[in-house]
């Protein structure tokens, strides 16, 4: 016995279609039996075969020898079990046998029992129907009295246990139907009691709240009689009031019993946020109750848009006195600001609402449409705030007047007839529709009262009216029961606290952003997804505002400007140069078109999200502007023709002259006294201080080097009447040009430094959190700079213009051919105490460009382009003596009245006795003496001039007085190299 169990053999084992085991095998052989080929093969195969045969068979006797004790072992086990199980059959076929005798015993006493028991449930029915009742009668009684006691949940439970006992138990009480209806109609006219009071709460108190913190705020600006305070005794029953309030909130919130939580007996006793949140939950319990959770939240749903307009109306009721008694200059600044915190404050009361609704509606189990959220309800006090700035804005007049005027087809050529009134036409198109809306009328009785309020009403086809409320009650001061009785569709009347103006826009830009930014906030809006009041802000500042305004003002300056041709003749009054603080006349055209500039920096701080489309537009504006006035300066300059050559301008084209006369001190110097003078706008007219004192020695060479440069860069042929600018009116517009586009500049300039550094808005009614800076990218800020920088290079060229032309005149009138060639004065002596008429000439209209610009041009720049016209007008003088055949006492004479006219006339332009001039002078001086006295004069004096023009000095005394011998000349020229070379020369060298 002391072998081992013996167990169970291995379950035997599924052989699939592997080639090594079991059919798989015997498939092999076959298959290999079939393709053999050969009797040959097939033996081999059944050779194998049987060896695999003999092998197996030895493998299965080997096995049951070694397991023979186990099997005797098994099978008189397997007896024993099958025995036992047959025997508990059995037994079980007996006791089911016992069980069915004893339920035929059982059901021979059910039908007798059955009867007994049936007979006592309906005693009891009966008697429990009759007390239900009883109590049934008192039901609408208690329901008035809980009522009158502001006890809802009383009322709420008494009536909705009695309705549910006339459709339960007593459903089929035919003598109950008048008390199930009257029942009905109660519950129905608790509900929209229940309503009523739940508006007031969520909409009036809050919003009056609200609208008395501002004014406890704000008591300087608003008149302390609005103000609504609580009482500010702290007695007993207060303190233990608000106690009992605290309790029963937390009662109700952790589902006790809702017959204790009404324990107010004075609402005064309670704080506001209190005696709120107490109301609104035991509201919201009752509409549980009441099982009118999902029309109660319809209901406060649809009529949000109703109560928020109605909100508005009364605030701006009340402001429009207010601000009659204060003289507030921007009412309606203060008018969104108190709105916002209005509509802010009835969201934190509607998230309350929405938390014991969603509290209940869980307790309860309501099925119905889901709650709606706070995203909803800011969707609709945006429409609100869109249709306050609806007519605020004057949207639909400005569209009214639009349409009138692009139905004007007429063309015209006159500029001025785009800024002509009129007549609007009756009938309206509106550019903005709002046909979610909802709209509420105003009674007329509160302004023939108040003569202040402002009436704004539109026609009757301007009048928005929201379908979607057409069978809803209207607002009424403590709240409407919207969305319960159909009304007539009523016009909306607008009451506004100040008069409809697009600009508006300005004033309200910045604080309306803060607000619609916390809108955002509060919505959750995505980066890139702005709410719907800022899509309707943004379209209408850029379609609206800007593109039909500001940017329609920019295109018609461009294209008056470019179609007046007096443009550049039309200079402004005195008046408005000192409106401006002008010493000299500009361009009516610059002036206009820098006021432009002036209102769009404006509105880039009032509207700065709006920065870089208006500085977009204000560059285009600069852009057509520059071509303007580069096309009117080759319209002064160059009027005719292109053939015709002005020589002052081909020689400014020279670049090695142009830049010549940028390096020289004196326009070094003009230019860093002007920048100077833009710093310091006290400097005084006439005040002029070079930044670094030039010695008479250093200007006298600087002049020199001018002189000289010009009269190598003239051509031999001198310079005809064609080729000068001989009227001094377009020296005269070339001036003001010049002027004014510097002026310009400078404005330019100004503007795009001022836009690097940020600029807020300066409202004090802004918020921190609402003021925004202005951000321009460089670009733009560059584009600015470079058209400041084209300006005032197109001031320096009509400057070097008139500097040239000048000089260019006086090569025309000195060297003529008929004053230098031949001494065409010989003879004449009637005149001989009188200048050459062609410096005649010269002088006149040297007195008469002064004149000019010394009217139109600021004194440095008359002093620029004067300055060293006599060192020039010398050098051409002393030239001249290289074109005279022979001298004598009379040309000397002339020659140097000719200086002296030149002399008297620059000094008097200056302003200071031109001593170059003397030079030329001293030079014809010369030519009357002998060769000898000549030498002489230049050992005692010093030389004052040029070797070679001392050596024509020479040749023309020679000539004078017969002298023709060569060596005597030869020894003449020899002294003359000798006394130049001992001697250092004195004066000045021209």
């Amino acid at each position: 016995m002391d072998a081992p169990p013996p167990t169970k053999p291995p379950r035997g084992v599924k052989y699939g279609k592997d080639e090594s085991a079991g059919c798989g095998f015997l498939v092999n052989v076959i298959k290999s039996l079939g393709f053999s080929e050969t009797t040959e093969e097939r033996q081999k195969e059944k050779l194998k075969i049987e060896q695999e045969f003999k092998r197996s068979d030895l493998r299965l006797n080997e096995l049951v020898s070694r397991h023979d004790q186990q099997l005797t072992l098994v099978l008189p086990l397997f007896s024993q079990v099958s025995t036992e199980v047959t025997a508990s059959r059995e037994r079980i076929h007996a006791v089911k046998e016992n069980l069915g005798a004893c339920k035929r015993l059982l059901q021979c006493r059910r039908d007798e029992l059955k009867k007994m028991w049936t007979d006592a449930v309906q005693h009891k029915y009966v008697l429990e129907m009759l007390e239900q009742i009883q109590e049934l009668r008192k039901v609408p009684q208690r329901v008035v009295s809980y009522t009158a006691k502001r006890q809802y949940l009383h009322a709420s439970k008494a009536l909705t246990d009695a309705i549910a006992t006339l459709n339960g138990p007593l459903q089929a009480v035919e003598g109950l139907s008048d008390l199930r209806a009257d029942l009905q109609t109660r519950r129905q006219q608790l509900y929209q009691r229940l309503h009523e009071e739940l508006v007031t709460q969520v909409y009036t108190n809050s919003a009056n709240e609200a609208f008395s913190s501002f004014q406890r705020t704000n008591s300087s600006r608003l008149n302390s009689s609005f103000t609504r305070g609580i009482g500010a005794r702290r007695s007993t029953d207060r303190i233990e009031a608000n106690a009992r309030v605290r309790k029963a909130l937390a009662e109700m919130a952790q589902c006790f019993d809702l017959d204790k939580a009404e324990i107010i007996e004075d609402a005064d006793l309670i704080y506001p946020e209190l005696s709120m949140s107490y109301f609104v939950a035991i509201i919201v319990e009752s509409f549980g109750m009441l099982h009118k959770v999902p029309d109660s939240l319809e209901s406060l749903r649809v009529q949000i848009q109703t109560e928020l307009l109605n909100v508005v109306r009364h605030t701006t009721h009340q402001l429009s006195l207010s601000a009659t008694a204060t003289g507030d200059s921007n009412p309606l600044l203060m008018l969104l600001e108190i709105i916002f915190k209005q509509f802010k404050a009835i969201a934190k009361t509607h998230a309350l609402l929405l938390k014991n609704y969603l509290s209940v509606g869980q307790k309860y189990s309501v099925v119905g449409p889901q709650p709606y959220d706070l995203t909803d309800f800011w969707a609709q006090a945006q429409s609100v705030l869109q249709l306050l700035l609806t007519d605020y804005l004057d949207i639909q007049n400005a569209a009214s007047d639009e349409s009138a005027q692009t139905g004007f087809t007429e063309p015209t050529s006159n500029i001025n007839s785009f800024f002509l009134r009129r007549k609007v036409p009756s009938t309206k198109r509106c550019m903005f529709k709002f046909d979610k809306s909802s709209h509420v009328g105003s009674s007329g009785s509160s302004n023939s009262n108040n003569e202040p309020f402002k009436e704004h009403r539109r026609n009757a086809s301007d009048a928005s009216v929201d379908d979607n409320l057409s069978a809803q009650l209207g607002g009424s001061g403590k709240g409407s029961t919207s969305g319960l009785f159909p009304h007539a569709k009523k016009q909306r009347e607008k009451l506004m606290i100040c008069t409809p103006d697009q600009n508006i826009i300005t004033k309200v830009y910045l604080p309306l952003m803060g607000y619609i930014k916390e809108i955002e906030n509060f919505m959750k809006c995505k980066p890139g997804q702005p709410c719907s009041l800022h899509d309707f802000v943004d379209n209408y500042i850029k379609d609206s505002f800007l593109s039909k305004g500001h940017n329609r003002n920019l295109q018609l300056t461009i294209e008056s400007l470019s179609k007046n041709q007096d443009a550049w003749r039309t200079i402004i009054s005195p008046e408005e140069m000192k409106a401006l603080n002008l010493s000299r006349p500009l361009l009516q055209s610059t002036v206009m078109v820098e006021r432009r500039l002036m209102e769009t920096k404006s509105l880039i701080h009032d509207l700065p999200c709006y920065s870089e489309d208006l500085l977009k537009m204000v560059c285009a504006l600069l852009k057509a502007y520059r071509e303007i006035c580069q096309g009117a300066y080759r319209g002064i300059v160059q009027p005719d023709s292109e053939d015709k050559r002005i020589y002052s301008v081909a020689w400014l084209k020279d670049e090695d002259i142009s830049r010549f006369l940028k390096t020289l001190p004196n326009w070094t110097d003009l230019k860093t006294s002007s920048q100077r003078s833009r710093s310091n706008r006290k400097l005084q007219r006439g005040s002029f201080e070079p930044s670094e004192e030039e010695s008479p020695l250093q200007v006298q060479q600087r002049n020199i080097r001018e002189a000289e440069m010009l009269t190598s860069n003239l051509g031999e042929g001198g310079i005809t009447q064609q080729e000068i600018l001989v009227e001094i009116s377009v020296l005269k517009e070339l001036a003001i040009l010049q002027e004014s586009m510097e002026w310009f500049s400078c404005r330019v300039s100004e503007f795009a430094n001022d836009l690097r550094r940020p600029m807020v808005n300066g409202l004090n009614s802004v918020p921190s959190e609402c003021s925004a800076d202005v951000t321009v990218k460089d670009g733009t800020i560059k584009v600015m700079t470079n058209l400041a920088l084209e300006f005032d290079e197109l001031a320096n060229t009509c400057l070097l213009v008139l500097h040239l032309e000048v000089r260019v005149q006086c090569f025309h009138y000195l060297r003529s051919k008929s004053s230098v060639r031949t001494n065409s004065y010989v003879g004449s002596k009637d005149d001989i105490l009188e200048p050459d008429r062609q410096v005649q000439v010269l002088t006149k209209r040297l007195s008469e460009m002064d004149e000019a610009f010394s009217a139109t041009l600021h004194p440095r720049k008359t002093r620029y382009i004067f300055e060293g016209l006599a060192h020039l007008a010398s050098r051409i003088l002393i030239q001249a003596s290289n074109y005279l055949e022979h001298i004598d006492q009379i040309t000397v004479q002339r020659m140097c009245r000719n200086s002296i006219a030149l002399q008297q006339t620059l000094s008097n332009i200056t302003a200071s006795r031109e001593v170059a001039l003397d030079q030329a002078k001293n030079f014809y001086e010369l030519l009357c003496m002998e060769p000898d006295e000549i030498l002489n004069a230049l050992l005692e004096r010093g030389t004052q001039f040029s070797e070679m023009q001392l050596l024509n000095a020479l040749h023309l005394s020679c000539k004078a007085y017969s002298i023709t011998d060569a060596n005597l000349l030869a020894s003449y020229q020899q002294k003359l190299s000798d006394i130049l070379g001992a001697k250092p020369s004195k004066g000045v060298v021209v």
